[in-house]
């Protein structure tokens, strides 16, 4: 009876410290995140207020998500371009200008992410340690 007392409590210590190092591991990504937040938005928001598509592609994830148009991102971009006379790039720069917040609404995605304050548009932070733009929000 002793041992059997013993082994459960060994599982709900070892339980509690494998939960407290996912915690630890999330709250450095979040740190790492926070840290990395304010040089990537400057750089973003100046390459979408100069128009610069290439720039702009450099800092959209690989696996962008159109949840709107099912387009990737060289294909988003060109679509952007192509309606610039209808006002694609200046609804950019008006929803860019807004901001973002953290988005604690999507907690299962697993990575810290942000979201414009008009929630058309998403950010992700990522394991290689940097900041995408990730991704059009569906409706």
């Amino acid at each position: 009876m002793w041992n059997r007392t013993k082994a459960k409590s060994l599982l709900i210590v070892l339980a509690l410290v494998l939960a407290a190092g996912a915690v630890s591991a999330q709250n450095k990504t979040d740190s790492a995140a926070n840290r990395a937040w304010p040089s990537f938005w400057r750089e973003f928001t100046a390459a979408v207020n100069k128009k610069d598509r290439a720039a702009v592609r450099k800092m959209m994830a690989d696996n962008f998500a159109d949840d709107s148009g099912g387009l990737n991102a060289t294909e988003w971009l060109r679509f952007i371009d192509e309606n610039e006379r209808k006002g694609s790039w200046r609804d950019l720069q008006k929803s860019f200008a807004r901001g973002t917040i953290v988005n604690k609404e999507w907690p299962s995605k697993g990575v810290p992410t942000r979201i414009t304050r008009d929630k058309f548009y998403y950010f992700e932070f990522r394991k290689d340690g940097k900041w995408y733009f990730a991704g059009v929000v569906g409706d």
